[in-house]
């Protein structure tokens, strides 16, 4: 950030919320298309309220770029020179401070900030006047001009002026540690950030969110993806647990950016000690989206893709396979169970349970002996081991 906006870094860094879309490039599935608009719309409302808060949007996708933009480097290499300046002066004046203390004397300010020294520092405040504005992009694509999301952002006036309360910076290429720019991991960069969007128009399942909320990071999902569609009927509230569902089935496109750019802003509103509760709250879910849960609906939706294309006596071994392996699968963690921290918003208890009784008798009820049941030609329709685990998350409202 300290390199790309060099000569421009007229907001504080404490009071910025980094936000970041990531994926392949697909500009309507993906909702990049959204995700600008709505971008637009919120660094309106944030004038309009004259919010001190400025928002930093980070779009990574593999596009055709030729080479790195000369500003982003220039600004980086101005920066990388300005922090080694800096060491020396603080050396300098470190060893001044050193040796009036040993000899017993206070020094003075001038005593301790000399001429040349002073001379360096106004070199460096002058010589980053005058800079172009920062490049909405880090890299010099094969096609700028027709470049969809380089259009819309021009098209919606996403310039980083100093005036503008969102900034943007589009990263044409995956992050990986060798990058002269953003010299680290996927996984790094995400943990750094605040908030993950993903507004997808279509995602079979979505493992982008669902991996911010591995690693505690709230996000922005839509109804069109499985992972927002799985959240949404498993979890009530699931803003209040990092996770925020964006309708895009019937709503039109700009219903569904004014949605987002609300969502966003309720987000930028959050006070420091909210979003950390939040994302404390979003880790909890983890368990939810491992394999030994999620593992199952593979397995029952390749059983029954080869029910309809294989023989019955091939079925009948695929069936004893499928016993075998569904026996091994762990009852999935029960949102209940969990030690959930009071919610950020208000003081409603957390839990579902009202007293010690109440867990008594659900033990109670879950020792019950469930059969397995078969339909007319034996079939399994549904196993002992599936309801442990379908109990463990459907039964569960999270309030």
């Amino acid at each position: 950030m300290q390199g790309h906006f060099y000569g421009h870094l007229d907001f504080a860094l404490d009071n910025t919320i980094y936000m970041f879309t990531a994926g392949r490039y697909e500009y309507r599935n993906k909702g990049i298309d959204l995700f600008i608009e709505a971008l637009a719309r919120l660094n309106k409302k944030l004038m309009d309220e004259q919010s001190d808060v400025t928002v930093a949007a980070f779009m990574i996708f593999n596009g055709k770029t030729n080479s790195f933009n000369v500003e982003s480097l220039e600004g980086q290499s101005q920066s990388k020179a300005l922090i080694e300046s800096t060491r020396k002066l603080q050396e300098r004046i470190g060893q001044r401070i050193y040796q009036s203390v040993t000899q017993g004397h206070i020094p003075e300010a001038s005593e301790i900030i000399g001429d040349e020294d002073m001379y360096e520092i106004k070199s460096k405040v002058y010589g980053a006047e005058g800079r172009p504005l920062p490049p909405i992009t880090t890299h010099n694509l094969v096609n700028d001009a027709k470049d969809p999301v380089l259009s819309k952002l021009r098209a919606c006036k996403l310039h980083n002026n100093w005036w503008d309360r969102v900034k943007v910076i589009f990263h044409p290429e995956f992050l990986k540690p060798t990058n002269p720019l953003l010299p680290m991991d996927y996984m790094e960069f995400a943990r750094g950030c605040h908030l993950g969007v993903f507004p997808s128009y279509y995602e079979p399942w979505g493992y982008t969110p669902a991996e911010c909320t591995v690693m505690g990071i709230p996000s922005v999902t839509t109804n069109l993806s499985g992972y927002g569609c799985w959240m949404e009927e498993h979890i009530e509230n699931a803003w209040q647990y990092g996770t925020y569902i964006i309708d895009r089935r019937y709503p039109a496109f700009e219903k569904a950016a004014e949605d987002l750019a609300d969502n966003m802003l309720g987000f930028c509103k959050q006070t420091r000690r909210q979003r950390i509760i939040q994302r404390n709250r979003t880790e909890r879910l983890s368990d939810f989206l491992d394999w030994k849960n999620l593992g199952r609906y593979y397995t029952e939706a390749r059983k029954l893709a080869l029910a309809r294309v294989l023989p019955d006596n091939i079925q009948e071994e695929i069936e004893l396979l499928h016993k075998s392996k569904m026996s091994s699968f762990k009852r999935a963690p029960s949102l209940a169970n969990l030690s959930i921290a009071a919610s950020p918003f208000n003081s409603r208890p957390a839990s579902r349970h009202a007293s010690h009784d109440d867990d008594e008798d659900e033990e109670q009820n879950n020792n019950e002996p469930i059969e397995d049941i078969y339909d007319d030609d034996g079939t399994l329709m549904f196993s002992k081991d599936m309801n442990d685990v379908e109990e463990g998350i459907k039964n569960t409202r999270v309030y």
